[in-house]
């Protein structure tokens, strides 16, 4: 019974510790008070004057991955509204971590688009399309101080660059339906 009790004490520490290294990170402009679930950023993208877009960027935090890899979410709502299809651009997805010092990190990697489909992701008019991106970290989560996501979107012959920015906010819940599944 004692080796039992020893054991149950380990799995108490080790959850312990990948639930402090846990956090969330929220918007630093922006922000969309009536949105549901974690603080977004919106935007009205416009191309060659013409609105044909709402966007909302958000993350649900950065946490360790069941392998021990430090990871991040990115969740993006591209609404439609213009007559033609509007393309996410996920080849272009980049996000750029810092320290508190705001000294770039060594570069994070896009490890997958959910659900699970092609890098181009085409939003037919009228449509609403809900996706999730997620990255690996190139250190723990609470090391980033602050995070960029850069993101296109394409309509007809334009393009719309948009960098949103996200500062680490300890004190805010993670959500755990943002991690990614498990291959």
């Amino acid at each position: 019974m004692p080796h039992r009790l020893a054991a149950l004490v380990a799995v108490g520490f080790a959850c312990a510790a990948c639930g402090a290294e846990a956090t969330s990170f929220r918007p630093v402009d922006r922000s969309d008070p009536d949105r549901a679930g974690p603080p977004s950023a919106a935007y009205e993208v416009h191309i060659a004057g013409q609105l044909v877009a709402q966007a909302h960027a958000w993350s649900s935090g950065g946490y360790m991955s069941s392998g021990g890899e430090p990871m991040t979410h990115v969740g993006f709502r591209i609404v439609n509204r213009s007559a033609g299809p509007v393309i996410f651009d996920g080849d272009a997805l980049e996000l750029a971590a810092f320290d508190d010092d705001s000294t770039r990190l060594p570069a994070t990697r896009l490890t997958s688009i959910t659900p699970l489909g092609p890098s181009l992701i085409v939003i037919q008019p009228a449509m609403t399309t809900l996706f999730a991106t997620y990255f690996l970290l190139p250190v723990r989560p609470r090391a980033v101080e602050t995070m960029e996501v850069r993101w296109t979107l394409h309509a007809g012959d334009g393009e719309y660059h948009q960098i949103t920015g996200f500062v680490r906010d300890d004190d805010a819940p993670v959500a755990e339906h943002a991690r990614q599944p498990e291959p």
